[in-house]
């Protein structure tokens, strides 16, 4: 049988945007923060070229989305990582900062205070021909009870909305659409999905697909069938992609 074919960091350079906004203006989070800092830290260890940004204003996260995308070239390899609140609105899915949470009253004031999800992603995307990982650790609860004054804001109070996946690019969310994520249990330092995602992402010659599909299978187990993370794919090489082909020493 035929050795499969392994990509080599050495041929696709790494880099990596990591944003964990916890500090809300209303319902701050307890975990995305150390989410954050703690998968910056593996994926610095395995040799991504990591940017790390917390509680990020609105301003701030659109000029490091910009920035980032600018450093982009072609056949690069990207992960984009967000935790903290998000929410869908017609179709659309939505990351917000920390300081526009009081600002969101309808649909005209998305472009100035939040994320465009799908729009990030086709930005990164549109830089590279190799491959861009998405991955959305968002809806750790509901955005807001308050249907008089965000009645018009988001389809529905649990979850995000399916995405579709360019070509060369996978998105991984915490949680199946429509759903919400644990933010982790009270003696957990971690949210429940970025929990398992520290546990695999960084191990040596594991395909990036098998290694989230453990990463769903363990979220699943440990909630008991509650939360079951949700992937789209888009991939279109034909090698196996290991995030860490063991040339970076890596101990969990």
């Amino acid at each position: 049988m035929a050795t499969p074919k392994v990509e080599s960091s050495n041929v696709h350079r790494k880099l990596a945007l990591v944003i964990g906004n916890q500090n809300y203006t209303r319902k701050p989070l307890r975990n995305p923060e150390k989410d954050a800092k703690d998968l910056a830290y593996v994926l610095g260890r395995i040799g991504f070229d990591v940017e790390l940004s917390i509680d990020c204003t609105c301003e701030t996260m659109a000029k490091l989305i910009d920035s980032f995308a600018d450093r982009i070239e072609d056949q690069d390899l990207i992960l984009f990582y967000f935790a903290g609140h998000g929410f869908q609105y017609k179709q659309q899915n939505y990351l917000i900062p920390v300081d526009t949470a009081d600002q969101l009253g309808g649909p005209t004031s998305l472009k100035s205070n939040a994320i465009n999800a799908q729009a990030t992603l086709d930005q990164l995307k549109s830089q590279t021909s190799y491959v861009t990982i998405f991955i959305l650790d968002c809806c750790r609860e509901p955005w807001t009870e308050d249907n008089n004054t965000f009645r018009n804001l988001g389809d529905r109070n649990g979850g995000l909305f399916k995405m579709t996946a360019p070509g060369g690019s996978i998105i991984q969310f915490a949680c199946a659409p429509d759903k919400l994520a644990a933010d982790g249990a009270s003696q957990d330092e971690n949210g429940l999905f970025t929990k398992h995602l520290l546990q695999h992402i960084g191990k040596p010659n594991q395909d990036l697909e098998v290694m989230l599909r453990i990463v769903t299978s363990g979220v699943y187990k440990e909630s008991g069938g509650k939360q079951q993370p949700y992937r789209e794919s888009g991939l279109m090489i034909d090698e196996h992609l290991y995030l860490n082909t063991g040339e970076c020493k890596y101990v969990s």
